[in-house]
């Protein structure tokens, strides 16, 4: 099954959705309600959708619009078929045919009325929205259908019907697997992070609560100079690693066991005269480092468990003032809820 916490892939399938309703409501005769699935998509294309599916929507949009003796409009959405399929036979057709109309050398007639008709009247007039041409008749020409040939796509009609309904209840439910899988992770994941906001919580450690990660900034500067760590942010450390290692290993947060944490260690440093101004530096890394080797030396964490990288100078964890530099010589961990696995 596809990964229904795609959102690109939601999208998509939520489009497929529209255009298999449209197309429903277009067979029984509806164009009215056709109309207004299709118009609701925008005079957009969705960049995340398949290309086949984008096709399906101008297409089937176009003979909505010629069903309607909106020629002009028709006309224009097989301009775009065209330029992003080049040679695509319904677009080909039906341009076509709406040159010999506007030539005079056929004459136009909707199948069905706009509005709700019944299934068989719109299939005994010889409606069919699907195939080149087969959506405008003319008397005479190349338009006509025999009654043999409006009985057969009759039953093949209702047959593509019950078709289409059957894949818009199976797009219904495979979205509504996506809503319910996406309720479920915010679930989880909000739950991890109260618990590791609880689990972290400790004197001269300041917890930042987010959406999707919580931040521990430290109340002093871990580092008095360079890189080398005070006693007071050592111990600090060393206390949060080893409640750490419950959380990455998922007794902690009440999430099940294999649910997890991940850490980022991030080092700041502040802007000094001489010195680059932004960018992050060799110091902010060093300090990543060596309290990377603190969270790790009393616990079974190793330092390959941790995300370490450099803050922007001008993006420490307090405003960059000079009363606030001591402070900022420091480092700050995100901590994040692991991703689950896929399902099998």
């Amino acid at each position: 099954m596809a990964d229904v916490t795609d959102p690109a892939r939601a999208r998509t399938l939520s489009l497929q959705l529209t255009v298999n309703r449209a197309h429903s409501a277009a067979r029984a005769g509806d164009l009215d309600l056709a109309a207004r699935l299709l118009a609701g998509l925008g005079g957009r294309d969705v960049p995340d959708a398949d290309h086949a599916t984008v096709l399906a929507a101008l297409n089937l949009r176009a003979k909505v619009h010629a069903q309607r003796g909106e020629l002009t409009e028709a006309d224009a959405c097989w301009s775009r078929v065209e330029a992003l399929a080049p040679g695509d036979p319904d677009a080909a057709a039906g341009r076509r045919t709406l040159a010999k109309i506007a030539a005079g050398r056929r004459h136009a007639r909707p199948v069905v009325h706009t509005g709700r008709v019944a299934v068989v009247a719109a299939a005994l007039a010889g409606a069919a929205l699907i195939g080149g041409g087969g959506w405008l008749l003319a008397n005479g020409g190349d338009g006509d259908r025999q009654s043999s040939d409006s009985v057969a796509e009759a039953d093949t009609g209702s047959e593509r019907l019950r078709e289409e309904s059957r894949r818009a209840d199976a797009l219904k439910e495979r979205l509504a697997a996506i809503e319910a899988g996406d309720t479920a992770a915010a679930a989880r994941r909000d739950s991890t992070l109260d618990a590791v906001a609880k689990r972290l919580a400790m004197p001269g450690v300041e917890i930042r609560r987010h959406a999707d990660d919580v931040q521990l900034v430290f109340s002093t500067g871990v580092f008095p100079y360079d890189s080398v760590i005070g006693a007071q942010g050592a111990s600090a450390l060393t206390e949060i690693g080893r409640r750490l290692a419950d959380l990455e290993s998922g007794t902690g947060t009440g999430a099940g066991a294999g649910a997890g944490v991940e850490t980022t260690v991030v080092g700041h440093s502040v802007a000094v005269p001489g010195g680059a101004p932004s960018g992050g530096s060799v110091v902010a890394l060093n300090r990543a480092r060596v309290a990377a080797q603190y969270l790790a030396q009393d616990s079974d964490l190793r330092l390959t468990d941790f995300r370490l990288v450099s803050a922007d100078q001008r993006r420490g964890p307090f405003p960059p003032t000079e009363a606030n530099a001591p402070r900022n010589r420091t480092v700050t961990l995100l901590i994040t809820p692991k991703e689950p696995p896929p399902a099998s």
